[in-house]
């Protein structure tokens, strides 16, 4: 079915109406997937239909998989499983956007190709960007067929020409978004980043959007009364998942190029993402092992994608684990049909049986807490009708510091401090009237963000979590050469992030070389500037340029977190 499709899927007798999200390889599997699926189904005598939606589309990545599903759900449609096969355009993708198109990395990917209203000049850069992405295939097609290819100097020649390359596409790019108005630089190449970041830790926050997408799709899938499961895809640039036959290596192998390199350094972080999203209680499978032992020629191009028979063995592997929810949805469905004959349960309470089966704490509210901050900086935990029982399973605390510097050793890649305490052990206490209180000192660095909850010691699942988030903001005034900011109930972590003041002349001879690119000048400070008076309130006073100002933008950022707030002056022309 089509991307789009009009009207939206909703559930019938006798179906199981399963979508299928992800990138090319999801949507090359498609055929293949659905194939197996009927198989199962018939193995199994199950007298039922299974209905793929095709909700892949090329070079798809997240958050883009959870936006089709928001819209969807939000126009009223239904699934019954939702699978998510994904992982590779996530690492590839978002170094791609900003580096090489100066694109926001979480936008789709050919973004920069869809808003083609340039002018002669725009054009003319494009034209030459154009011309530099085609010496760089010439460069591949070159060190793949040529008879030089295993020479050490050809491939330093080579290396040095694709640098070179990539240096002017990224200053032509720059040149680019320079000349844009600030409307059409926003629609063309989305918000810009805080900082430039490099491409280690443009991987890493591009994963960390991976995960809490699947995290909330997970969500979504649940509140709509549906299976969600989570597969990462194979690829051939994974070490030791597959021997790689003749063919394979000489035609569809380019060892140390980007997307080598780029799973080398964020392929062990996505995994340990992926034992996380497993802790949170999330179908996730990692695919990539499944030819581990096969020799065969599968794959057919050098990025990514897959013959016929390697797309038959991964749909196998999928629809195995999928098992358990194609028996489950199976059995729901089976029962709709029952209660069109006469039976006493409706769709609807099918489904809520089917949750609490499922989640059963959080379907029935047996195990959660409410949770805020006190005055002094703790997490209060409290509850009504409270049972010892109900206290038992232990508490996790997962901390986002403003400063990755506070970080503990081997959570950088995470980007939050995880601490466990028992409500009996660690000072938690039920009164007469049967409510419970415990009180969580937090540490003591500045904090952006707090997951909390509990976890089945037994299975090491959450039970429930609550997110909790500072608010952050300042006001801010212009009065006299003078920019002041100025926020009341302030505590230290409002100032801990870094504040960006970004200065746009009116006349482009004040902006110095380096900076013309950007198109304005940078006066970022840090919380050394910021005064917290007696009565707690947060000011401080920045003196502003003596040359004509266009426009400020202003606000706070962390490198974890990215932009925390921001406020736009425009000041009148002169």
């Amino acid at each position: 079915m089509p991307l789009n499709q009009v009207p939206p899927p909703r559930r019938e007798d006798g179906v199981v109406l399963i979508g299928l999200l992800g990138g090319s390889v999801s949507l090359y599997v498609t055929h293949a997937f659905r194939s197996a699926l009927e198989v199962w189904f018939r193995d199994h005598d199950i007298p039922l239909r299974p209905i793929t939606l095709e909700l892949a589309h090329t070079g798809m990545k997240q958050p883009q998989q959870l936006m089709i599903i928001a819209n969807t759900l939000s126009l009223g449609g239904e699934y019954d499983i939702i699978v998510n096969l994904d992982g590779y355009n996530e690492l590839i993708s978002p170094n791609r956007n900003y580096f090489e198109h100066g694109v926001s990395p979480f936008y789709p990917r050919f973004w920069h190709q869809m808003q083609t209203d340039l002018t002669h000049a725009q054009a003319a850069i494009v034209s030459r960007i154009y011309a530099l992405r085609q010496r760089e295939q010439r460069l591949d097609a070159l060190a793949a067929a040529g008879p030089w290819r295993r020479s050490a100097l050809y491939g330093i020649v080579n290396r040095y020409l694709r640098e070179r390359a990539a240096a002017q596409i990224l200053s032509l790019n720059h040149e680019l978004v320079a000349t844009l108005s600030d409307e059409c630089s926003l629609q063309r190449y989305g918000p810009p980043l805080a900082v430039d970041p490099d491409q280690y830790d443009l991987s890493r926050s591009a994963l960390r959007v991976w995960y809490r997408s699947s995290v909330v799709l997970h969500d979504l899938s649940r509140i709509a009364g549906a299976e969600y499961y989570h597969f990462q895809q194979p690829n051939q640039y994974v070490p030791d998942s597959k021997p790689l036959s003749d063919k394979e290596l000489v035609l569809y192998y380019e060892p140390d190029n980007f997307r080598d390199v780029a799973y080398r350094e964020g392929y062990s972080l996505l995994l340990r993402l992926g034992d996380e999203l497993r802790r949170q209680g999330i179908n996730y499978y990692d695919l990539t092992q499944i030819f581990a032992d096969n020799r065969e020629t599968l794959y057919i191009d050098d990025c990514c994608h897959l013959n016929a028979r390697g797309d038959e063995l991964l749909a196998a592997n999928m629809v195995q684990r999928l098992e358990p929810a194609l028996r489950k949805r199976a059995n729901l469905a089976l029962a709709r049909v029952d209660e069109r004959k006469g039976g006493v349960m409706t769709a609807g309470t099918l489904l809520d049986a089917a949750a609490q089966e499922t989640y059963p704490f959080r379907a029935v509210n047996k195990l959660y807490f409410d949770v805020g901050y006190t005055a002094n900086g703790a997490l209060r935990y409290s509850r009504d009708d409270c049972r010892p029982a109900l206290t038992a399973a232990p508490f996790l605390v997962q901390v986002t510091p403003l400063d990755d510097a506070d970080l503990r050793t081997g959570n950088a890649e995470l980007g939050y401090n995880s601490y466990d305490f028992s409500f009996d052990q660690d000072g938690g206490a039920h009164d007469a009237a049967g409510k419970c209180v415990m009180e969580y000192r937090l540490p003591e660095y500045d904090i952006a963000s707090v997951v909390t909850g509990q976890y089945s010691s037994a299975t090491g699942l959450m039970l429930w979590r609550s997110r909790l988030t500072l608010d952050f903001g300042f006001t801010v005034e212009r009065a006299a050469g003078v920019l002041r900011y100025s926020r009341a109930n302030c505590v230290p972590a409002h100032t801990a992030a870094v504040f960006f003041l970004h200065i746009t002349p009116v006349d482009a001879a004040d902006l110095p070389p380096e900076r013309i690119v950007h198109g304005y000048n940078n006066y970022d400070f840090r919380r050394d500037d910021v005064v917290i008076d007696s009565a707690g309130r947060c000011v401080v006073e920045r003196a502003l340029p003596e040359y004509a100002i266009a426009n400020i933008l202003t606000g706070q950022y962390t490198i974890a977190s990215g932009r925390l707030w921001e406020t736009r002056i425009d000041f009148e022309p002169p």
